[in-house]
């Protein structure tokens, strides 16, 4: 089964690690709330990246990641699930969410473990172009209870997800944040 550890604490504190720290996202082009908000407030050069990839490929980002440089910590990647088409209170559906959830943790999966064969989706290799060198094996994966906030999704749902991911030979562990 996946490694999914549980950590009560601020997910932007700084750490002496190389983290990649995931949240789940609109393709609507805003960081309005929850963790995105705090993401967008810390690292705004990262949200202009996300904004951009948004205008540039709306709801076909649904279902894929983005990993983007903090530009400002070394030790911090972001890494947006695009799981909704918008946010808000007019979120998706939640068995979409959890669809494209899924979707987005399997691409996540091929860029860490750097299949280069699998890495064949041109919006993704696209908008991850500032990473294309960069190796993310190193890099631990958190996240707050995402889905669980203003998508509304009971974390148990998204929680079955990530177990999914614990099994074969490219395991993925988690450290998920609450405060």
């Amino acid at each position: 089964m996946s490694s999914i550890k549980y950590i009560t604490g601020n997910i932007l504190n700084i750490t002496n690690y190389p983290r990649i720290i995931i949240h789940s996202c609109n393709c609507g082009g805003s960081w309005g709330g929850g963790i995105a908000r705090q993401l967008g407030n810390h690292y705004p050069k990262a949200e202009e990246v996300y904004v951009n990839a948004c205008e540039k490929y709306g709801n076909k980002l649904l279902g894929k990641c983005l990993f983007i440089p903090s530009y400002k910590d070394t030790n911090v990647m972001i890494c947006c699930l695009f799981t909704a088409e918008v946010g808000g209170s007019n979120y998706d559906f939640r068995d979409s969410i959890l669809k494209y959830t899924e979707q987005a943790l399997n691409n996540v999966r091929k860029w860490i473990y750097e299949n280069e064969g699998e890495k064949n989706d041109p919006i993704e290799i696209d908008i991850n172009s500032a990473i294309q060198h960069i190796s993310l094996k190193g890099y631990k994966l958190e996240m707050p209870k995402i889905n669980s906030g203003i998508f509304g999704i009971p974390w148990q749902e998204t929680e079955k997800i990530l177990r999914k991911f614990g099994s074969g030979n490219k395991i993925l562990s988690f450290t998920v944040y609450s405060l």
